[in-house]
């Protein structure tokens, strides 16, 4: 048993907590099963590790740029609520295991068992009608991480054997049924890139986008368009807006100046060491804005060449080893199929100024549920709801899609942390699935324990059957072919 757990210890630290290695290793298998030479297919590894090394700088520096603005938002307003973000997130599930007595190799063999579990799922397509598999390495094991102390806080009696069984087939489940809603919405808005999203906002990802398409069928009855970016045209100087970057620069230099002008320059210097007394504090917030188009580019550049290379290798897999399954992966991967780059910003924009106003009106309440979203989740959730939404409803469904982001990460995450019982923690990592999934099955494993369990999960399974029954003709075609996909649903798309 020690030798496994040191083997599982090994691929835990060295691939699932490194996602560029497991990317580069999957990608490299996945070329070679196309017949490409060794050589070629080194390369192509070594892009793709390269892209995601890129990719994970940006994410990386918009963390560690704005986070700190967020949490000290949070310290000199005095809001002494339940942080809603990984990194605070992880102190909890940390002391929630170590009350349990147990370590972090129950998690690894979790995750292990959840993305084994998944594959069969996967490969059962017949019967499930999966058509997904997640690959993203810090999405299988971040919520493996999450799901450990979850489960035994609900079932305390188990041991570890049944710990890992009931959290990899929970997650193996999970993952398998909410990807596989993303795959229209994926396919359409990148053309058949054969992808879908593998990532922490599938459900409103999926929700978004079928909004969306409700509110353009409507605009076509009525002989109109939905207003989109594309087709926006601002005159006069407003036309600065039409660059990407530049607007990006202006929004969020607006935005972050209101936040640290509210934390003051004596409280940001104690935040951020390069603030220092002989330092303008304007241009301090000029230059902390101008980081967010700056990371922007770099995110996208990354997302690019890993995208490109992971399309070729999954292919590959996907003829050999799992026919017809798209692979899920990192939302951030989807922002470069975006036509216009103020989708990204505004999405952002209206997420965070919700959540913030959302924050406040529950301070105000006094309502024990209320959360303080973290910079992550308020950038990721947002902007990738928002692009979904925008593709097929315009403005009107990006705004409305990520109000409902907003009240997910700050009220139903709030509700679940209180349902649980992490609300004493002071911080989660319940992000927009999480919010909503363990908003609505918690109660369940509270009150009906195991027959709760076992509801949950024929919940989640009817949800891929009843998508195949609503759409019998394009159900697979969707995954398989998109193109023949656009042939056979003619208007019905």
């Amino acid at each position: 048993m020690d030798s496994v757990v040191s083997v599982l210890s090994w691929i835990w630290y060295n691939f699932f907590d490194r996602a560029a290695m497991f990317m580069m290793v999957l990608v490299f298998i996945g070329q070679l099963l196309t017949k490409r030479p060794f050589l070629e297919s080194l390369m192509g590894a070594l892009k793709a590790y390269i892209g995601y090394i890129v990719y994970q700088t940006a994410t990386g520096g918009l963390y560690t740029t704005f986070q700190p603005i967020m949490m000290g938002l949070r310290q000199v307003l005095g809001m002494n609520i339940i942080v809603n973000d990984d990194s605070l997130g992880a102190g909890t599930l940390t002391a929630i295991l170590e009350s349990f007595g147990r370590t972090t190799s129950l998690q690894m063999a979790s995750m292990a068992a959840g993305f084994g579990i998944a594959i069969i799922l996967v490969l059962m397509k017949k019967y499930t009608k999966c058509r997904s598999l997640i690959i993203q390495a810090h999405i299988l094991s971040g919520q493996a991480i999450d799901m450990v102390p979850i489960l035994l806080v609900m079932f305390p009696v188990m041991g570890d054997f049944a710990t890992i069984l009931a959290v990899g087939l929970y997650l193996a489940v999970k993952w398998c049924v909410l990807s596989n809603l993303t795959v229209e919405p994926a396919q359409d808005l990148t053309d058949g890139a054969n992808m879908c999203v593998g990532h922490t906002q599938m459900i409103l990802d999926r929700l978004g986008y079928e909004y969306g398409r409700l509110l353009e069928r409507r605009a076509k009855k009525k002989g109109k368009e939905v207003k989109k970016f594309d087709n926006l045209e601002l005159p006069g100087f407003l036309s600065i807006f039409n660059d990407m970057y530049v607007a990006s620069f202006i929004v969020m230099l607006a935005y972050f100046a209101v936040l640290i002008s509210l934390i003051g320059k004596e409280a940001m210097m104690g935040i951020d060491s390069s603030l220092t007394a002989d330092t303008s504090f304007a241009l301090y917030i000029f230059h902390t804005a101008g980081k967010f188009p700056v990371y922007l580019v770099i995110l996208l550049t990354g997302m690019r060449m890993f995208v490109a290379e992971l399309t070729v290798a999954f292919s590959g897999i996907s003829e050999k080893v799992l026919p017809n399954t798209l692979p899920g992966i990192d939302c951030a991967a989807f922002y470069g199929f975006v036509t216009n780059g103020s989708v990204i910003t505004v999405s952002f924009l209206v997420g965070s100024l919700t959540m913030t106003v959302f924050t406040t009106v529950g301070m105000l309440l006094n309502l024990p549920f209320v959360c303080l979203v973290g910079f992550v989740p308020m950038m990721f959730d947002s902007a990738t709801v928002g692009i979904f939404a925008h593709h097929r409803g315009g403005i009107k469904a990006l705004v409305v899609s990520c109000i409902a982001v907003a009240l997910s990460d700050v009220f139903l995450a709030g509700i679940a942390a209180c349902i649980i019982g992490f609300d004493v923690y002071g911080g989660v990592g319940f992000q927009v699935d999480n919010a909503i999934t363990l908003s609505a099955f918690s109660p369940l494993w509270k009150y009906l324990g195991w027959a709760g369990y076992v509801l949950v999960l024929v919940i989640m399974l009817a949800i891929p059957q009843i998508q195949y029954l609503k759409n019998k003709k394009g159900y697979w075609l969707a995954a398989e072919d998109w193109e023949q996909y656009k042939e056979v649903m003619g208007e019905d798309l």
